[in-house]
């Protein structure tokens, strides 16, 4: 039997004076765990849930991991990012906690304290999009984001950016990693409408499994194999499951 962190052997009396202890090692798994995954030999990523009480702060802190991979990049095979300014344009979607960051950004960045309607009127984009609110980062006339300095095409709010923009690798990866990343999204989207419309702030959804259908949450967890995304930019369609 285990008792205290210790391996006691079965069939033995609970003293352990004078006896040989071992100890038991204990392992930690992370509630979100990522992993390399590689399609005709380019690397990526995948990941898996391994609990129920698994949040979108696990979520993040998982990501940060993949930067460790050896990451094939479509847009920079050599690896890195730095000054390059392809995701940084076109529809760049905001969340109810990307404001609030923002707002702090744009507080370090020009000494403004602004509030957050605020931010959203001066920084980004709102349409009615029949029922819903689409609120995205303003950008310039090319298409790219506000905050992106031209020239070096480097982000002036970094530690600020969005959710969107911190989730997001041009590497192969699968289906259930970019399934959840745009469940994640999504539900922060949605929150950011409610907001706007109503001028109330909803609670946050915390855990990634209120924010998933129940067939991407059996995926996430291994009760069935993911598939590869035909949505990648450098994945081809494998047999689903």
């Amino acid at each position: 039997m285990i008792k205290h962190g210790l391996a006691i052997p079965a069939g033995e009396g609970s003293s352990i004076s004078n006896r040989e202890e071992a100890t038991v090692e204990t392992v930690t798994v992370e509630p979100v765990v990522v992993r390399p995954w590689y399609v005709n030999g380019k690397g990526g990523y995948d990941l898996v849930v391994t609990s129920p009480e698994a949040t979108v702060k696990d979520y993040l802190r998982a990501l940060e991991k993949v930067e460790s991979f050896k990451l094939y990049k479509v847009f920079r095979p050599e690896g890195d990012c730095r000054g390059c300014p392809h995701c940084c344009r076109d529809r760049l979607p905001l969340t109810l906690a990307d404001v609030f960051l923002l707002r702090e950004g744009i507080k370090n960045l020009t000494g403004r304290d602004i509030s957050v309607r605020e931010v959203i009127t001066g920084y980004c984009r709102v349409r009615k999009l029949g029922p819903v609110w689409d609120i995205t980062l303003k950008t310039d006339a090319e298409g790219y984001c506000i905050f992106l300095t031209p020239g070096n095409n480097l982000c002036r709010l970094y530690p600020y950016r969005p959710l969107v923009c911190r989730t997001y690798y041009c590497c192969p990866a699968t289906y259930r990693s970019l399934a959840l990343r745009s469940a994640i999204v999504n539900r922060g989207q949605d929150e950011l409408g409610f907001y706007w419309e109503r001028r109330k702030l909803k609670s946050p959804a915390s855990y990634l499994r209120d924010m998933c259908s129940p067939s991407l949450w059996e995926v996430l967890t291994g009760r069935k194999v993911s598939c590869v995304s035909p949505s990648s930019p450098m994945t081809e369609r494998r047999k689903s499951w």
